[in-house]
């Protein structure tokens, strides 16, 4: 039996495409159509598609797409893990663990600092990943709105080509943000409607009409409640939702007010891929954090499943370093779980009595994958 793993090739789209529809049972097209920036028979958006190629058929799939995140501030290159799938006569015989090992690899090799997937936690906790990057989740009602006057402001429904200009020239505003070189095709994405308003856009799911769900809304005035408000009455809807990410904390605020209730949650599982990487690119933030600390050195080890990576992390006077390697007496080591949740917010992780106070105080890291962006 012949076993390789591989790239897609552009004459083995259409393969492609029937493996993935079949392992989820997903009808014909619906990659396309969901994700038509990701799914396209060229070069580029086939390097990011890994298989296991079995007796010369295409077997098992696990895509590795490139999202460019800005968080507070924080400018990272995410890999975004989607469509992980096997076909059903291939289960069982390891190719899915061994392409996830493999894009772990891959992700170092490539840069990315992080990374991001929806999916089952005890399954991908295995691999590294972990849920983190806690988001509010607030919930607005017509009384909630009504109750603080909120007028609406003056909106229209659009077709997404119709949409495109506003949302280049306004979708970089927010505190947390993706850059999108492919939003041409992102946009026609299906299953959402667009508005737009004088000063702002917003992305909605399509599901309901009674009970609507924000993928993306910005308003460079401020007004997120009018144009809130006006969709609602557009759809006649009873409620809205909208994750909000805690490091979006100007929104947060203006927002809070008019919600009729809020939970808290995750935006999904990530991963720390190379934590130099993510310090370095963080250090404007840390710094922020560091004035107020007293200098130490801690060596922060992180244990995945083939080696153990070490940091080593001082504050001088207010002034972070980083450093690859261990360079300093006082260790700390964490598995990758543990490590994430720590770096960039989570749940407390068990070994948080042998932390340094002062590390403690430079985490979490700001790292958000907008929904608009989940692949």
């Amino acid at each position: 039996m012949g076993v390789n793993l591989r790239h897609v090739r552009i004459d083995e789209f259409d393969e492609f495409m029937r493996l993935i529809e079949r392992a989820f049972g997903h009808s014909r097209m619906f990659f396309q159509r969901v994700y038509p920036h990701l799914y396209r028979p060229t070069e580029e958006a086939l390097s990011w598609a890994y298989v296991i190629e079995e007796d010369g058929q295409l077997v098992s799939h696990v895509g590795l797409y490139p999202i460019e995140a800005v968080t507070a501030g924080v400018h990272l290159n995410v890999g975004g893990i989607g469509a992980v799938s096997t076909a059903p006569q291939a289960r069982g015989k390891g190719y899915m663990s061994r392409l996830l090992f493999h894009i772990v690899d891959e992700m170092r090799r490539l840069g990315y600092a992080a990374s991001w997937l929806g999916g089952d936690r005890q399954r991908y906790n295995t691999f590294g990943w972990e849920l983190a990057s806690p988001i509010y989740e607030l919930t607005f009602s017509k009384r909630s709105f009504g109750w603080h006057e909120v007028e609406p402001v003056e909106i229209d429904e659009v077709l997404p080509d119709e949409a495109m200009a506003t949302i280049r020239k306004l979708s970089t505003l927010p505190a947390c943000h993706t850059i999108r070189p492919h939003l041409e095709h992102q946009i026609h994405k299906m299953g959402v409607r667009i508005w737009i308003a004088e000063d702002g856009y917003a992305i909605l799911e399509e599901r309901t009409y009674r009970e609507l769900s924000v993928l993306e809304l910005v308003s460079a005035s401020g007004n997120e409640a009018g144009m809130l408000r006006s969709i609602m009455d557009w759809c006649f809807a009873e409620r809205i939702n909208w994750p909000l990410s805690i490091w979006d904390r100007e929104r947060v605020g203006r927002l809070m007010p008019y919600s009729a209730y809020w939970r808290g949650g995750c935006s999904g599982m990530y991963r720390v891929n190379d934590l130099a990487a993510l310090l370095v690119s963080s250090r404007p933030v840390l710094e922020s954090r560091a004035a107020a600390l007293c200098n130490f050195a801690v060596a922060l080890g992180v244990r995945e499943h083939d080696r153990t990576t070490v940091t080593t992390v001082t504050v001088e006077d207010g002034e972070v370093g980083v450093e690859a390697g261990r360079h300093t007496s006082r260790y700390v080591e964490l598995p990758i779980t543990e490590a994430t949740r720590f770096v960039f917010g989570g749940p407390p992780v068990t070994s948080d009595a042998h932390l340094p106070e002062g590390l403690q105080a430079l985490f979490p890291i700001p790292c958000y994958v907008l929904p608009f962006d989940h692949v």
